[in-house]
């Protein structure tokens, strides 16, 4: 999958999968973030409530260290490329209005991803 590069990455229509339904949401890449997160909403869309998951994980965000919900949704693609029974955090961060989370490493690390930013392209295969 190729497209042009933006500045921040924005992936649109990124489907994700729960046991209730499924989504299309914009996501930003996120090369520095352990994991992919979604905001609480979009998790209760899709089928999960955050709020009993009893696995948490501690993770560092401009407000310092939190614990936030670990959890193993259904299915997350980014155009043809999808991971199955990953996990994601629930975050929802507040300053990014326009998106519903952050695409992180744990997705990423199943693929090839290239960001030329002297041609102006982003790459995942």
């Amino acid at each position: 999958m190729k497209m042009p590069l933006g500045i921040p990455i924005i992936l649109e229509r990124v489907q994700v999968e729960g046991p209730d339904a499924v989504r299309e949401i914009d996501l930003i890449m996120d090369t520095g973030a352990r994991f992919t997160s979604l905001s609480w909403d979009t998790l209760k869309d899709i089928g999960y409530d955050p709020a009993v998951i009893d696995t948490r994980v501690k993770i560092i965000t401009a407000n310092g260290i939190i614990e936030a919900p670990l959890v193993k949704i259904k299915k997350l693609c980014v155009g043809d490329l999808c991971v199955e029974n990953t996990e994601v955090i629930a975050l929802t961060v507040p300053q990014l209005v326009e998106v519903e989370g952050l695409l992180g490493l744990n997705y990423l690390s199943h693929f090839t991803t290239l960001i030329d930013y002297k041609k102006g392209v982003l790459e995942i295969v």
